[in-house]
Protein backbone atom coordinates (compact mmCIF):
# COMPACT_ATOMS: atom_id res chain seq x y z
CA UNK A 1 0.00 0.00 0.00
CA UNK A 2 2.77 2.44 0.88
CA UNK A 3 4.48 1.74 -2.43
CA UNK A 4 1.38 1.75 -4.62
CA UNK A 5 -0.11 4.93 -3.10
CA UNK A 6 3.22 6.84 -3.37
CA UNK A 7 3.25 7.43 0.39
CA UNK A 8 6.08 9.52 1.86
CA UNK A 9 4.72 10.05 5.39
CA UNK A 10 3.37 7.62 7.97
CA UNK A 11 1.79 8.98 11.17
CA UNK A 12 1.69 6.38 13.95
CA UNK A 13 -0.30 7.30 17.08
CA UNK A 14 0.07 4.20 19.24
CA UNK A 15 2.77 2.38 21.12
CA UNK A 16 3.54 -1.23 20.33
CA UNK A 17 2.31 -2.30 23.78
CA UNK A 18 -0.24 -0.34 25.83
CA UNK A 19 -1.78 -1.32 29.15
CA UNK A 20 -0.10 -4.70 28.86
CA UNK A 21 -1.64 -5.53 25.49
CA UNK A 22 -0.02 -5.75 22.07
CA UNK A 23 -1.48 -2.91 20.01
CA UNK A 24 0.66 -2.89 16.88
CA UNK A 25 3.28 -5.03 15.19
CA UNK A 26 6.70 -3.54 14.57
CA UNK A 27 6.40 -3.19 10.80
CA UNK A 28 9.83 -1.60 10.30
CA UNK A 29 13.37 -2.88 10.95
CA UNK A 30 14.94 -2.11 14.31
CA UNK A 31 18.18 -1.56 12.41
CA UNK A 32 19.54 -2.27 8.95
CA UNK A 33 17.25 -3.68 6.25
CA UNK A 34 14.25 -6.01 6.42
CA UNK A 35 12.25 -7.49 3.53
CA UNK A 36 8.46 -7.52 3.44
CA UNK A 37 7.28 -9.41 0.38
CA UNK A 38 8.73 -7.54 -2.59
CA UNK A 39 9.66 -4.46 -0.55
CA UNK A 40 13.01 -3.81 1.15
CA UNK A 41 12.82 -1.33 4.05
CA UNK A 42 16.02 0.21 5.44
CA UNK A 43 16.08 2.25 8.63
CA UNK A 44 18.27 5.25 7.81
CA UNK A 45 18.07 7.09 11.14
CA UNK A 46 15.92 7.46 14.24
CA UNK A 47 15.51 10.63 16.31
CA UNK A 48 13.83 10.36 19.72
CA UNK A 49 12.07 13.46 21.03
CA UNK A 50 9.97 14.10 24.10
CA UNK A 51 6.55 13.42 22.56
CA UNK A 52 7.38 11.53 19.38
CA UNK A 53 10.03 9.59 17.51
CA UNK A 54 10.98 10.38 13.91
CA UNK A 55 12.22 7.51 11.76
CA UNK A 56 13.61 8.01 8.28
CA UNK A 57 13.34 4.92 6.10
CA UNK A 58 14.29 3.99 2.56
CA UNK A 59 11.73 1.81 0.76
CA UNK A 60 12.81 -0.13 -2.31
CA UNK A 61 10.79 -2.34 -4.67
CA UNK A 62 12.86 -5.42 -5.47
CA UNK A 63 11.08 -6.37 -8.71
CA UNK A 64 11.24 -3.03 -10.48
CA UNK A 65 14.16 -2.60 -12.84
CA UNK A 66 15.88 0.76 -12.84
CA UNK A 67 14.75 2.91 -15.75
CA UNK A 68 14.91 6.61 -16.33
CA UNK A 69 11.15 7.03 -15.90
CA UNK A 70 10.77 4.55 -13.03
CA UNK A 71 12.13 5.10 -9.53
CA UNK A 72 12.59 1.87 -7.63
CA UNK A 73 13.13 3.44 -4.19
CA UNK A 74 11.68 6.21 -2.08
CA UNK A 75 12.26 7.92 1.27
CA UNK A 76 9.49 7.48 3.84
CA UNK A 77 9.30 9.38 7.14
CA UNK A 78 7.45 7.85 10.06
CA UNK A 79 6.21 10.25 12.77
CA UNK A 80 5.50 8.09 15.81
CA UNK A 81 3.63 9.96 18.58
CA UNK A 82 4.48 8.17 21.81
CA UNK A 83 2.64 10.30 24.36
CA UNK A 84 -1.00 9.68 23.42
CA UNK A 85 -2.73 7.00 25.55
CA UNK A 86 -5.22 4.51 24.11
CA UNK A 87 -8.85 5.72 24.40
CA UNK A 88 -7.50 8.88 26.03
CA UNK A 89 -5.90 12.20 25.19
CA UNK A 90 -2.48 13.82 25.72
CA UNK A 91 -1.90 16.15 28.68
CA UNK A 92 -1.24 19.18 26.46
CA UNK A 93 -2.47 20.40 23.09
CA UNK A 94 0.62 22.33 21.93
CA UNK A 95 2.88 19.29 21.28
CA UNK A 96 0.07 17.69 19.24
CA UNK A 97 -0.39 20.82 17.11
CA UNK A 98 3.37 20.98 16.50
CA UNK A 99 3.45 17.27 15.65
CA UNK A 100 0.63 17.66 13.11
CA UNK A 101 2.28 20.66 11.45
CA UNK A 102 5.66 18.92 11.16
CA UNK A 103 4.27 15.65 9.85
CA UNK A 104 2.04 17.34 7.26
CA UNK A 105 4.83 19.71 6.15
CA UNK A 106 7.21 16.80 5.50
CA UNK A 107 4.98 15.41 2.73
CA UNK A 108 6.39 16.55 -0.65
CA UNK A 109 4.14 18.26 -3.19
CA UNK A 110 4.17 15.22 -5.45
CA UNK A 111 3.68 12.81 -2.55
CA UNK A 112 0.64 10.61 -2.11
CA UNK A 113 -1.69 10.62 0.89
CA UNK A 114 -0.41 10.56 4.46
CA UNK A 115 -1.07 7.26 6.19
CA UNK A 116 -2.45 7.76 9.70
CA UNK A 117 -2.97 4.87 12.09
CA UNK A 118 -3.32 4.12 15.78
CA UNK A 119 -4.28 0.67 17.08
CA UNK A 120 -7.79 0.33 15.62
CA UNK A 121 -7.41 3.27 13.25
CA UNK A 122 -10.40 5.24 14.51
CA UNK A 123 -10.03 7.14 17.82
CA UNK A 124 -6.66 8.84 17.83
CA UNK A 125 -6.49 8.58 14.03
CA UNK A 126 -9.75 10.49 13.61
CA UNK A 127 -8.69 13.14 16.12
CA UNK A 128 -5.48 13.80 14.18
CA UNK A 129 -7.36 14.05 10.87
CA UNK A 130 -10.02 16.44 12.18
CA UNK A 131 -7.48 18.80 13.77
CA UNK A 132 -5.39 18.89 10.58
CA UNK A 133 -8.42 19.44 8.33
CA UNK A 134 -9.88 22.19 10.53
CA UNK A 135 -6.56 24.08 10.70
CA UNK A 136 -6.48 24.02 6.90
CA UNK A 137 -10.14 25.05 6.64
CA UNK A 138 -9.55 27.96 9.02
CA UNK A 139 -6.59 29.13 6.94
CA UNK A 140 -8.46 28.82 3.64
CA UNK A 141 -11.98 30.01 4.59
CA UNK A 142 -11.63 31.67 8.01
CA UNK A 143 -14.21 29.25 9.40
CA UNK A 144 -14.46 25.75 10.89
CA UNK A 145 -17.19 23.12 10.67
CA UNK A 146 -15.97 20.50 13.11
CA UNK A 147 -19.29 18.70 13.53
CA UNK A 148 -20.04 18.60 9.81
CA UNK A 149 -16.56 17.41 8.83
CA UNK A 150 -16.50 14.67 11.46
CA UNK A 151 -19.97 13.52 10.45
CA UNK A 152 -18.77 13.34 6.83
CA UNK A 153 -15.60 11.32 7.48
CA UNK A 154 -17.53 8.97 9.78
CA UNK A 155 -19.54 8.01 6.70
CA UNK A 156 -16.21 6.93 5.18
CA UNK A 157 -14.94 5.04 8.25
CA UNK A 158 -16.94 4.23 11.36
CA UNK A 159 -16.05 5.47 14.86
CA UNK A 160 -13.49 8.11 13.87
CA UNK A 161 -12.93 10.14 17.06
CA UNK A 162 -13.99 7.35 19.36
CA UNK A 163 -14.66 9.00 22.72
CA UNK A 164 -16.21 12.18 24.09
CA UNK A 165 -12.85 12.98 25.68
CA UNK A 166 -11.16 12.93 22.25
CA UNK A 167 -13.94 15.12 20.82
CA UNK A 168 -13.40 17.67 23.61
CA UNK A 169 -9.62 17.48 23.16
CA UNK A 170 -9.73 18.34 19.46
CA UNK A 171 -11.82 21.41 20.30
CA UNK A 172 -9.27 22.41 22.96
CA UNK A 173 -6.48 21.95 20.42
CA UNK A 174 -8.23 24.13 17.87
CA UNK A 175 -8.91 26.83 20.47
CA UNK A 176 -5.17 26.87 21.22
CA UNK A 177 -4.43 27.00 17.48
CA UNK A 178 -6.70 30.03 17.05
CA UNK A 179 -5.26 31.76 20.13
CA UNK A 180 -1.57 31.26 19.43
CA UNK A 181 -1.13 30.39 15.75
CA UNK A 182 2.19 28.95 14.63
CA UNK A 183 4.76 30.14 17.18
CA UNK A 184 7.78 28.28 15.83
CA UNK A 185 10.44 30.62 14.46
CA UNK A 186 13.49 29.99 12.28
CA UNK A 187 16.64 31.05 14.10
CA UNK A 188 17.64 33.52 11.38
CA UNK A 189 14.23 35.24 11.73
CA UNK A 190 14.29 35.65 15.49
CA UNK A 191 15.35 39.33 15.48
CA UNK A 192 12.45 40.24 13.19
CA UNK A 193 10.14 38.15 15.33
CA UNK A 194 11.19 40.02 18.49
CA UNK A 195 10.48 43.34 16.79
CA UNK A 196 7.07 42.06 15.67
CA UNK A 197 6.20 41.24 19.29
CA UNK A 198 6.17 44.98 20.02
CA UNK A 199 3.47 45.58 17.40
CA UNK A 200 -0.27 45.76 18.25
CA UNK A 201 -2.24 42.57 17.75
CA UNK A 202 -4.63 44.41 15.41
CA UNK A 203 -6.18 47.83 14.79
CA UNK A 204 -9.01 46.83 17.13
CA UNK A 205 -6.86 45.26 19.86
CA UNK A 206 -4.36 47.71 21.40
CA UNK A 207 -2.36 45.14 23.40
CA UNK A 208 0.96 44.11 21.85
CA UNK A 209 1.67 40.64 20.51
CA UNK A 210 4.12 40.14 23.36
CA UNK A 211 1.43 40.96 25.92
CA UNK A 212 -1.02 38.60 24.24
CA UNK A 213 1.50 35.76 23.96
CA UNK A 214 2.53 36.09 27.58
CA UNK A 215 -1.10 36.23 28.66
CA UNK A 216 -1.70 32.95 26.82
CA UNK A 217 1.43 31.42 28.35
CA UNK A 218 0.22 32.00 31.94
CA UNK A 219 -3.50 31.37 31.37
CA UNK A 220 -3.66 28.21 33.49
CA UNK A 221 -4.41 28.82 37.17
CA UNK A 222 -4.32 25.75 39.41
CA UNK A 223 -7.30 24.83 41.55
CA UNK A 224 -6.99 23.64 45.14
CA UNK A 225 -7.40 20.10 43.83
CA UNK A 226 -4.35 20.56 41.57
CA UNK A 227 -2.11 21.39 44.55
CA UNK A 228 -3.72 19.25 47.22
CA UNK A 229 -0.48 17.62 48.43
CA UNK A 230 1.39 20.92 48.70
CA UNK A 231 -1.43 22.40 50.82
CA UNK A 232 -1.50 19.58 53.38
CA UNK A 233 -0.74 20.98 56.82
CA UNK A 234 2.26 18.67 57.28
CA UNK A 235 3.76 19.84 53.96
CA UNK A 236 3.15 23.60 54.19
CA UNK A 237 6.43 24.31 56.00
CA UNK A 238 8.39 22.50 53.28
CA UNK A 239 7.54 25.21 50.73
CA UNK A 240 9.72 28.33 50.61
CA UNK A 241 7.13 30.20 48.53
CA UNK A 242 3.38 29.78 48.92
CA UNK A 243 2.77 30.45 45.23
CA UNK A 244 5.47 28.12 43.84
CA UNK A 245 4.43 24.56 44.59
CA UNK A 246 4.16 21.40 42.46
CA UNK A 247 0.83 20.49 40.90
CA UNK A 248 -0.30 16.88 41.18
CA UNK A 249 0.30 15.78 37.58
CA UNK A 250 3.93 17.02 37.64
CA UNK A 251 4.82 16.30 41.26
CA UNK A 252 8.09 14.45 41.93
CA UNK A 253 7.32 11.63 44.35
CA UNK A 254 9.53 10.12 47.02
CA UNK A 255 9.46 6.62 48.46
CA UNK A 256 7.12 7.01 51.47
CA UNK A 257 8.28 6.08 54.95
CA UNK A 258 5.84 3.95 56.97
CA UNK A 259 3.52 5.90 59.26
CA UNK A 260 5.10 9.31 58.44
CA UNK A 261 2.63 11.67 56.79
CA UNK A 262 4.10 13.73 53.95
CA UNK A 263 7.28 11.64 53.69
CA UNK A 264 6.56 11.21 49.96
CA UNK A 265 6.43 14.99 49.34
CA UNK A 266 9.08 17.42 48.16
CA UNK A 267 8.60 20.79 46.50
CA UNK A 268 9.84 19.65 43.09
CA UNK A 269 8.27 19.38 39.63
CA UNK A 270 8.95 17.37 36.48
CA UNK A 271 9.52 19.41 33.31
CA UNK A 272 9.89 18.02 29.82
CA UNK A 273 12.88 18.67 27.60
CA UNK A 274 13.56 18.22 23.91
CA UNK A 275 14.24 14.49 24.15
CA UNK A 276 12.34 13.30 27.24
CA UNK A 277 9.03 13.99 28.94
CA UNK A 278 10.82 13.83 32.30
CA UNK A 279 14.12 15.46 31.41
CA UNK A 280 14.31 17.96 34.29
CA UNK A 281 13.44 18.22 37.95
CA UNK A 282 13.01 21.82 39.12
CA UNK A 283 13.17 22.31 42.87
CA UNK A 284 13.82 24.91 45.58
CA UNK A 285 17.02 25.31 47.59
CA UNK A 286 16.72 22.66 50.34
CA UNK A 287 16.17 23.87 53.87
CA UNK A 288 17.30 22.13 57.05
CA UNK A 289 13.89 20.43 57.12
CA UNK A 290 13.97 19.27 53.48
CA UNK A 291 17.68 18.41 53.10
CA UNK A 292 17.15 14.68 53.62
CA UNK A 293 14.20 14.67 51.18
CA UNK A 294 16.42 16.30 48.53
CA UNK A 295 19.06 13.55 48.73
CA UNK A 296 16.30 10.92 48.82
CA UNK A 297 14.95 12.41 45.58
CA UNK A 298 18.34 12.04 43.87
CA UNK A 299 18.58 8.47 45.14
CA UNK A 300 15.02 7.46 44.19
CA UNK A 301 15.22 8.91 40.67
CA UNK A 302 18.86 8.07 39.86
CA UNK A 303 19.72 11.75 39.38
CA UNK A 304 23.45 12.28 38.93
CA UNK A 305 23.67 15.93 37.86
CA UNK A 306 22.55 18.89 39.97
CA UNK A 307 22.72 22.51 38.79
CA UNK A 308 22.71 24.90 41.75
CA UNK A 309 21.82 28.46 40.74
CA UNK A 310 21.13 29.86 44.22
CA UNK A 311 23.91 31.35 46.38
CA UNK A 312 24.71 30.03 49.85
CA UNK A 313 24.37 32.78 52.47
CA UNK A 314 24.53 30.52 55.56
CA UNK A 315 21.38 32.18 56.86
CA UNK A 316 18.25 31.35 54.90
CA UNK A 317 20.05 29.40 52.15
CA UNK A 318 22.22 26.87 53.93
CA UNK A 319 24.80 24.36 52.76
CA UNK A 320 22.86 21.10 52.31
CA UNK A 321 25.73 18.79 51.44
CA UNK A 322 28.47 17.16 53.54
CA UNK A 323 31.88 18.83 53.68
CA UNK A 324 35.37 17.36 53.83
CA UNK A 325 35.58 14.24 55.98
CA UNK A 326 31.81 14.31 56.57
CA UNK A 327 28.99 11.91 55.73
CA UNK A 328 25.21 12.20 55.74
CA UNK A 329 23.68 8.96 56.95
CA UNK A 330 20.12 8.11 56.02
CA UNK A 331 18.06 4.99 56.44
CA UNK A 332 18.88 3.44 53.06
CA UNK A 333 22.03 5.26 51.97
CA UNK A 334 24.85 7.58 52.97
CA UNK A 335 26.23 10.66 51.18
CA UNK A 336 29.98 11.17 51.08
CA UNK A 337 31.90 14.22 49.81
CA UNK A 338 34.68 13.45 47.27
CA UNK A 339 36.18 16.68 45.96
CA UNK A 340 35.57 20.27 44.90
CA UNK A 341 37.03 22.01 41.86
CA UNK A 342 36.93 25.76 41.24
CA UNK A 343 36.58 26.97 37.65
CA UNK A 344 36.04 30.34 36.04
CA UNK A 345 32.41 31.26 36.59
CA UNK A 346 31.44 28.00 38.32
CA UNK A 347 32.58 25.25 40.64
CA UNK A 348 31.89 21.52 40.82
CA UNK A 349 31.36 19.30 43.84
CA UNK A 350 31.45 15.53 43.52
CA UNK A 351 29.68 13.14 45.89
CA UNK A 352 29.06 9.42 46.18
CA UNK A 353 25.68 8.21 47.43
CA UNK A 354 26.09 4.58 48.48
CA UNK A 355 23.56 1.99 49.58
CA UNK A 356 23.72 0.78 53.17
CA UNK A 357 22.62 -2.72 52.14
CA UNK A 358 24.61 -3.59 49.02
CA UNK A 359 27.45 -2.34 46.80
CA UNK A 360 25.38 0.04 44.67
CA UNK A 361 26.74 3.58 44.38
CA UNK A 362 25.39 6.71 42.72
CA UNK A 363 27.93 9.32 41.66
CA UNK A 364 26.54 12.85 41.85
CA UNK A 365 28.09 16.02 40.50
CA UNK A 366 26.79 19.41 41.64
CA UNK A 367 27.60 22.33 39.34
CA UNK A 368 27.37 25.63 41.23
CA UNK A 369 26.60 28.74 39.15
CA UNK A 370 25.34 31.28 41.69
CA UNK A 371 23.88 34.40 40.11
CA UNK A 372 23.17 32.80 36.72
CA UNK A 373 21.93 34.04 34.29
CA UNK A 374 22.40 37.68 35.33
CA UNK A 375 26.08 37.11 36.10
CA UNK A 376 26.68 36.27 32.42
CA UNK A 377 27.50 39.14 30.08
CA UNK A 378 27.09 39.66 27.15
CA UNK A 379 23.87 37.76 26.57
CA UNK A 380 25.27 34.91 24.47
CA UNK A 381 27.48 33.98 27.45
CA UNK A 382 24.34 32.81 29.24
CA UNK A 383 24.46 29.66 27.10
CA UNK A 384 28.01 28.81 28.17
CA UNK A 385 26.69 27.27 31.39
CA UNK A 386 23.94 25.46 29.50
CA UNK A 387 26.52 23.91 27.16
CA UNK A 388 28.86 23.08 30.03
CA UNK A 389 26.16 21.20 31.93
CA UNK A 390 25.02 19.32 28.83
CA UNK A 391 28.56 18.17 28.03
CA UNK A 392 28.78 16.64 31.50
CA UNK A 393 25.21 15.36 31.66
CA UNK A 394 25.45 13.54 28.32
CA UNK A 395 27.44 10.85 30.12
CA UNK A 396 24.49 10.22 32.45
CA UNK A 397 21.41 10.06 30.27
CA UNK A 398 19.44 7.65 32.44
CA UNK A 399 18.54 10.09 35.20
CA UNK A 400 16.96 13.55 35.10
CA UNK A 401 18.85 16.83 35.35
CA UNK A 402 18.03 18.50 38.69
CA UNK A 403 17.96 22.32 38.59
CA UNK A 404 17.83 24.28 41.86
CA UNK A 405 17.23 27.94 42.59
CA UNK A 406 15.92 29.74 45.67
CA UNK A 407 12.24 28.92 45.09
CA UNK A 408 12.40 26.47 42.20
CA UNK A 409 11.24 29.30 39.99
CA UNK A 410 12.32 31.61 37.20
CA UNK A 411 16.08 31.00 37.07
CA UNK A 412 15.66 27.23 37.10
CA UNK A 413 12.87 27.37 34.50
CA UNK A 414 14.97 29.65 32.29
CA UNK A 415 17.85 27.18 32.46
CA UNK A 416 15.59 24.28 31.44
CA UNK A 417 13.96 26.33 28.66
CA UNK A 418 17.29 27.43 27.16
CA UNK A 419 18.63 23.86 27.35
CA UNK A 420 15.56 22.57 25.49
CA UNK A 421 15.57 25.36 22.91
CA UNK A 422 19.31 25.00 22.29
CA UNK A 423 18.73 21.33 21.48
CA UNK A 424 15.90 22.29 19.14
CA UNK A 425 18.22 24.74 17.37
CA UNK A 426 20.90 22.06 16.97
CA UNK A 427 18.38 19.60 15.51
CA UNK A 428 16.04 21.86 13.51
CA UNK A 429 17.55 25.38 13.42
CA UNK A 430 14.18 26.56 14.75
CA UNK A 431 12.77 27.48 18.16
CA UNK A 432 9.36 27.54 19.79
CA UNK A 433 9.74 29.70 22.89
CA UNK A 434 5.98 30.03 23.36
CA UNK A 435 5.39 26.30 23.49
CA UNK A 436 8.22 25.59 25.93
CA UNK A 437 7.27 28.42 28.28
CA UNK A 438 3.58 27.53 28.30
CA UNK A 439 4.26 23.83 28.93
CA UNK A 440 6.53 24.79 31.84
CA UNK A 441 3.96 27.15 33.35
CA UNK A 442 1.30 24.45 33.10
CA UNK A 443 3.55 22.06 35.04
CA UNK A 444 4.74 24.61 37.63
CA UNK A 445 2.50 27.71 37.68
CA UNK A 446 4.26 30.83 38.89
CA UNK A 447 7.70 30.20 37.42
CA UNK A 448 7.32 33.18 35.05
CA UNK A 449 6.93 36.40 37.03
CA UNK A 450 6.44 38.84 34.15
CA UNK A 451 6.63 39.15 30.38
CA UNK A 452 10.23 40.35 30.83
CA UNK A 453 11.17 36.79 31.86
CA UNK A 454 9.54 35.54 28.67
CA UNK A 455 11.21 38.16 26.47
CA UNK A 456 14.60 37.49 28.08
CA UNK A 457 14.70 33.99 26.58
CA UNK A 458 14.07 35.44 23.12
CA UNK A 459 16.87 37.95 23.64
CA UNK A 460 19.39 35.27 24.61
CA UNK A 461 18.50 33.27 21.51
CA UNK A 462 18.75 36.38 19.35
CA UNK A 463 22.25 36.94 20.70
CA UNK A 464 23.10 33.34 19.83
CA UNK A 465 21.69 33.82 16.33
CA UNK A 466 23.94 36.85 15.88
CA UNK A 467 26.98 34.77 16.78
CA UNK A 468 26.01 31.96 14.42
CA UNK A 469 25.37 34.33 11.53
CA UNK A 470 28.65 36.12 12.10
CA UNK A 471 26.96 39.43 12.88
CA UNK A 472 29.14 39.75 15.94
CA UNK A 473 32.33 38.59 14.18
CA UNK A 474 34.01 36.74 17.02
CA UNK A 475 31.29 37.80 19.53
CA UNK A 476 33.67 40.21 21.21
CA UNK A 477 33.13 43.37 19.15
CA UNK A 478 31.52 45.99 21.35
CA UNK A 479 29.85 47.78 18.43
CA UNK A 480 27.71 44.75 17.73
CA UNK A 481 26.79 44.39 21.39
CA UNK A 482 25.53 47.96 21.17
CA UNK A 483 23.56 47.00 18.08
CA UNK A 484 21.85 44.22 20.02
CA UNK A 485 21.01 46.62 22.85
CA UNK A 486 19.58 49.16 20.36
CA UNK A 487 17.31 46.46 18.93
CA UNK A 488 15.95 45.67 22.37
CA UNK A 489 15.52 49.34 23.26
CA UNK A 490 13.02 49.57 20.38
CA UNK A 491 10.78 47.27 22.40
Amino acid sequence: MIWEQRVHVIVMITNLVERGRRKCDMYWPKEGTATYGQIDVTLVKEEVRANYTLRQMRVKHRKLKKKKWICSEREVNQFHYTGWPDHGTPEATLPVLSFIRKSVASNPEDGGPIIVHCSAGVGRTGTYIVIDAMMKQAAAKNEMNIFGFLKHIRSQRNHLVQTEEQYIFLHDALVEFLASGDTEVALEDISDHILSLAQPVSDFEPMTRLEKQYSNVVTFSPSEYDIIAARKSYNETKNRAHDLVPIEIAKVGLTPKPCIEGSDYINASWLQGYEKLKEFIVTQHPSTETRDAFWSMLWDHNAQTVVLLSPVDNQELNVFWPGHNEEYDQECFRVRFIEEQIHEGHSTLDFVVSSRYDDYELKVRMIRCAGWPHSSSPLYKVLDVVNLVQEWHLEYQNGPLVVVDRFGGTEAATFCALTTLKKQIDAENRVDVYQVCKLYHNKRPGIWRSQDDYLYIYRVLESLAGCIEGETANCLISDTENLIERRHSRL
